[in-house]
């Protein structure tokens, strides 16, 4: 599979292998952290795709997961402007992913946006060129959940991103990742369905360059 190195931002973060975390027994595990092209991840999708339905098998009767399918909705993401999708390998195995793209300034990410009290949905829903990176998934195999794959992945997805802030949404029932989210600056600012026949969602932002 064909990566592009992830920028250096720390010596558990970079491109290259890195030795961390011993647990007992004395073994380090190494740590790698990849940034892929839409080009790259269209060559070959499957990794991703199992990825995600091994992840998600206990929740495949939900709209939310196959209806529009994963495949359809990567194949999308990938195609467009300022996609990145950042993969965390341990010890060779693929921990987790997560990706995302540029939202134009004409988009459905924010169709049917309910705010928060005293949240302006007029300026949250206003899109300009350059203005959001959209976090379209971002998931973690069970065997390595606990372990800080979210947190080596996903400030690598965003580093050096020239948007003004990132957007992501989470799933109402969600709460352990909305949890994670909120405690890394993330800030709930209201409501919104992605698609037909999906539960509702919880639309965070954070600001990367405000």
């Amino acid at each position: 599979m064909p990566v592009t190195p992830a920028p250096a931002a720390s010596s558990s973060t970079t491109g290259a292998p890195v030795a961390a975390d011993r647990p007992c027994g004395g073994h380090d595990t190494v740590w790698r952290i990849d940034n892929l092209t839409g080009a790259e991840v269209l060559a070959d999708p499957a990794p991703w795709v199992r990825a995600y339905e091994t992840v998600y098998s206990d929740a495949w009767h939900l709209p939310d997961h196959n209806s529009p399918p994963f495949a359809s909705r990567l194949e999308f993401s990938a195609a467009r402007p300022g996609f990145r999708l950042t993969a965390c390998h341990s010890d060779g195995e693929l921990a987790g992913f997560a990706y995302g793209y540029t939202l134009p300034p004409e988009t459905g990410w924010w169709h049917g946006f309910a705010p928060l009290p005293g949240v302006d949905a007029g300026d949250v829903a206003s899109e300009h060129p350059g203005r959001t990176f959209a976090l379209c998934e971002a998931l973690v195999h069970a065997p390595h959940r606990g372990r800080g794959v979210a947190g080596r992945t996903l400030p690598i997805l965003m580093s050096g991103r020239g948007e003004e802030r990132a957007a992501c949404l989470v799933a109402e029932t969600n709460t352990h990742a909305l949890g994670i989210f909120l405690r890394n600056g993330w800030r709930h600012v209201g409501d919104v369905a992605p698609h037909p026949g999906w539960r509702a969602h919880h639309s965070l932002v954070l600001a990367l360059n405000p």
